[in-house]
């Protein structure tokens, strides 16, 4: 039931992208009905995409992982502030002899004066009075840990939101491209049949039937690796989201809110899930390192000890006992589990340093990508319209008969072209700008993911 509501949300598309007859005034055209370069112009609901998104995201093995993790992460530091509480420990033993004989030598006179039977019971309380912060220091080294599993649950929703932003422009534009590729194939059938009205009409060679014929066998050669890329970025679309395609949709909504310099987009940088779990991994390792380090140091530890002897046998006999005891290990590798820890601790900071670097670098080349980018598409509307007129001109030219056959399969080759590579740049432009949204920590704020907070 979620699945189907999931696909009846995404709205419906406008008309099939084709591309327009040639018109008979190349120079007055209105480019405000031009079907390719109104993809530009339709977005799908961003209530439904962030809907879509949310439910693939809740539903992949890799977010369902890291939740896991995150839990772990909970309950060790639910394990560690257990450490600061008494310990209570409770046993009763009972036993009977089944057969015995001993001889009148007094170095056995315990054991000979042991009853048959018995039953005992014992309870130990105790608790750390003084351990030097150690452990504290674990207590901290946990909270940090389950902050740096909080970040990679996150870093692991928006990789997978990424993904499925990938895969839904994937289908959007090779379904543009196929539907582009169909009408090509078919303008150049129908320049084939407006040959051999020439032919007929002694204004072309019949050997110009099989020049048309090569263009017409590429256009299908193009087609063919269009519908094989559909087939493939469908499948991905299904892997990932769990329901079909729908049979249409819209581009994407293009995000709200982009940084706007290079150096918003680094500074940004620095609160992305990948950076901020670094850091409290980092945190954690110099936690861990200063617990060993107390661990090294006198622990003192206070108790009461209470037994009853002979639960059954008898109705007093007990005893309650006061406990203190220092303990402190010498030797036997501490120094050396020392070094280990301090060293675990110098490396995780690195790892942090350096994740914290590739991060400000991969954020200024995703803004310069989507600044490029922009321009690109720009650059590439414009080669759209001219070559649109273009191949109106050599086509009228080509109808009143004084244009070439060549002109016009150059012309129209030149506008399949142009027109695919407008559909390519305005997807590569729109994934690079969630790309953007990532890699400065704004992308969860985008789709409207929640993460849990970890002020726990």
């Amino acid at each position: 039931m979620q699945d189907a509501a999931a696909q009846s949300q995404i709205q419906k598309a406008p008309p099939a992208v084709n591309l327009p007859n040639a018109e008979s005034r190349p120079l007055d055209i209105d480019f405000s009905s031009d079907p390719v370069l109104a993809l530009r112009r339709h977005q799908t609901s961003r209530e439904d995409f962030r809907a879509l998104v949310a439910e693939t995201v809740r539903r992949h093995p890799a977010t369902m992982e890291a939740e896991a993790m995150k839990d772990v992460a909970d309950v060790r530091v639910r394990q560690e502030r257990g450490g600061l509480l008494p310990s209570l420990d409770l046993s009763v033993t009972s036993y009977r002899v089944l057969s015995r004989d001993f001889s009148n030598d007094p170095n056995n006179i315990i054991e000979r004066s042991r009853a048959k039977q018995r039953t005992d019971a014992n309870i130990s309380l105790s608790q750390t009075v003084l351990d030097f912060g150690a452990a504290t220091k674990r207590i901290g080294a946990a909270k940090d840990r389950r902050e740096a599993a909080t970040a990679d649950t996150e870093s692991t929703e928006e990789r997978v939101a990424l993904d499925t932003i990938s895969a839904w422009y994937r289908v959007f534009g090779m379904r543009a491209l196929v539907r582009l590729g169909q009408a090509f194939a078919d303008s150049q059938r129908d320049l084939r049949q407006g040959v051999e009205q020439r032919i007929r009409e002694g204004a072309s060679a019949e050997a110009d039937l099989a020049r048309v014929d090569s263009y017409i066998a590429d256009a299908d050669r193009q087609l063919a690796g269009y519908r094989r890329a559909l087939a493939d970025a469908e499948a991905r679309f299904r892997e990932l989201t769990g329901i079909e395609a729908p049979a249409e949709f819209d581009r994407a909504p293009v995000p709200a809110v982009l940084v706007a310099t290079r150096d918003e987009a680094i500074e940004a940088a620095g609160g992305v899930p990948e950076v901020r779990s670094a850091q409290a991994a980092a945190r954690a390792a110099q936690g861990d390192a200063g617990a060993v380090k107390a661990s090294k140091l006198p622990n003192v530890s206070a108790g009461i000890d209470a037994g009853r002897y002979g639960v059954i046998e008898n109705d007093r006999d007990y005893d309650v006992r006061f406990r203190v005891t220092m303990r402190q290990r010498l030797f036997g590798g501490t120094d050396a589990r020392l070094g280990e820890y301090r060293a675990r601790a110098r490396a995780a900071d690195a790892r942090s340093s350096r994740v914290r670097e590739e991060a400000a670098r991969d954020a200024a080349i995703a803004w310069a990508d989507v600044q490029a980018l922009e321009k690109q598409l720009t650059a590439l509307e414009s080669a759209y319209t001219a070559s649109r007129r273009s191949r109106d001109v050599i086509v009228e030219r080509f109808r009143v008969s004084r244009g070439s056959l060549l002109d016009v399969l150059g012309g129209q080759e030149a506008y399949f072209a142009s027109a695919s590579a407008y559909i390519q740049g305005l997807t590569e432009l729109d994934v690079s700008r969630y790309i953007l949204l990532a890699r400065t920590g704004k992308l969860s704020a985008e789709l409207g993911l929640e993460t849990e907070s970890d002020g726990q």
